[in-house]
């Protein structure tokens, strides 16, 4: 193909992308990402000419990463003197790159592009006339990226590849066109380009993809790049359509952190998957603020989390990054931040306080404890005007051994009820006892043992049958103001 056809064929291939992906209103105000490279300085020139026939403003951002000594001071003065002779305006940013690796514990890779995509939105928020960021990634990125993501696991969007737009600012112009495109169209455009060293060193991810796997797949098909670019169309079309029907399912929900967990459950897995990964970033901007750094929860993450949505018990935790958790109580899912669950659901003050008879105030427990040989009904009456929960019990003087105590629950703890000895720990269970409320409940006991846990199980033999004499009865009053708030 002649130099008039490959730069047609390339030039056509822009223009399609920027109508297939609506990308016509987002082509004023660009910066355009230039590396020195030839992807990007096919890109630049194809821009120039753009601005020069739509009259618009371009301007070009070069990251030099410090990576690689004087080969990238080198591409930074190149990209100042191409830009220069276009007479185009340039922003250069130096930084550390592998300095801020090490600091941060994350690859090279990650870092630099983490540091060129900061880069270039704090250019573009601190010059008006500039709206858009254009980035030269092509089709070979782009499969690139889908095997890549392939390989770690992932979902549709990661199988969808590169976004050829991506929000309101970033656009990727050659997205349809290959990597032998690009560089025919740089010859056949006398357009300069420096080349990279360590695109050949096969210790990065992408370039031992590039160098081992790609010719491969050119033996099973020689323009791969094209059917998996066929392919990330199609799944980034229902990528959309499902994430449409997610926004659909949380806005008519009014969904944010919180939602019936019986709700979720009905809920396809396409959906649900959608929904908790929402609901987990909510709980993270809420907690750490929206310009936190952003973590997404993996496969393995949203599994854990969607089982015990569909098939855990009543009180179920998964933690998570940022040390949040998605948990469930009884009908009740919900994200929290995993001090909050501890400080609200694992709450358990240590007290034990001998039980004599008279009043004891127990302050780890907003409680208030009576223990009496009559019925004392205007004590119950003014714990009730106080807006106070009073559970009561008539107590078999005869089956108490020893000293009457009351404490705080422990592991371990063990009750006979039923002609056996159960722990409490299931008791609480069946009995649907609130996580948040467990720790909080008294637990009264003599010597052989607990005697009465409040709305959970009697032992054997304790409570007084109606028509016990007076003389043979012990009131028990359990004041408190925890149930009314929970």
């Amino acid at each position: 193909m002649d130099k008039k056809g490959i730069t047609r064929m390339v030039e056509n291939k822009i223009r399609q992308a920027i109508i297939d992906f609506g990308m016509t209103n987002r082509l004023s105000g660009v910066l355009i990402g230039y590396s020195g490279g030839a992807d990007s300085g096919a890109l630049l020139s194809y821009m120039h000419k753009y601005a020069g026939e739509h009259n618009i403003y371009i301007a070009a951002c070069h990251v030099n990463h410090c990576i690689r000594g004087a080969e990238a001071d080198r591409d930074e003065q190149f990209c100042r003197d191409v830009c220069k002779g276009l007479g185009i305006d340039l922003y250069v940013e130096k930084v550390d790159v592998p300095a801020l690796a090490a600091a941060e514990g994350k690859g090279l890779e990650e870092m630099g592009r983490h540091v060129r995509y900061r880069t270039f939105r704090t250019i573009v928020d601190a010059h008006p006339e500039l709206c858009h960021i254009a980035l030269a990634h092509h089709a070979e990125d782009n499969m690139e990226t889908v095997i890549f993501n392939m390989c770690r696991g992932t979902g549709i969007r990661g199988l969808s590849g590169i976004p050829p737009v991506r929000g309101e600012r970033l656009v990727r112009p050659l997205i349809y066109c290959t990597k032998s495109e690009i560089i025919g169209y740089c010859i056949a455009n006398d357009i300069p380009y420096v080349t990279d060293t360590t695109n050949s060193d096969v210790d990065y991810t992408r370039n031992y993809i590039r160098s081992e796997i790609l010719p491969r797949l050119a033996r099973i098909n020689p323009s791969p790049e094209i059917a998996i670019s066929q392919l990330c169309t199609l799944l980034r079309n229902d990528d959309v359509y499902i994430q449409r029907q997610a926004n659909k399912f949380l806005t008519d929900n009014d969904i944010s952190t919180r939602c019936r967990r019986s709700l979720l459950a009905e809920q396809d897995q396409a959906l649900l998957s959608r929904v908790v990964r929402y609901m987990y970033d909510r709980a993270a901007d809420a907690i750490y603020g929206p310009g936190r750094r952003y973590i997404a929860l993996d496969f393995e993450h949203v599994r854990s989390v969607t089982r015990i949505i569909c098939g855990g018990g009543a009180h179920s935790r998964i933690s998570l990054p940022y040390r949040i958790c998605a948990a469930v109580e009884g009908d009740e899912f919900f994200f929290i931040s995993e001090d909050e669950y501890e400080s609200t659901y694992m709450y358990a003050p240590e007290f034990r306080i001998r039980m004599d008879e008279g009043e004891h105030v127990v302050s780890e427990l907003d409680a208030v404890f009576r223990i009496c040989r009559e019925q004392d009904l205007e004590f119950e009456l003014g714990a009730r005007m106080g807006y106070m929960h009073v559970d009561h019990l008539r107590v078999n003087i005869g089956a108490i051994r020893g000293t009457l105590y009351v404490k705080n629950r422990e592991a371990g703890d063990k009750i006979v009820s039923g002609g056996m000895t159960r722990l409490t720990k299931k008791l609480y269970c069946d009995r649907r006892v609130p996580l948040a409320e467990r720790g909080i409940l008294p637990v009264f006991c003599d010597d052989d043992g607990i005697v009465w846990i409040p709305t959970v199980e009697i032992r054997d033999g304790v409570a007084a049958p109606k028509d016990a004499p007076d003389d043979g009865v012990l009131h028990i009053y359990y004041a408190h103001g925890k149930r009314a708030e929970v």
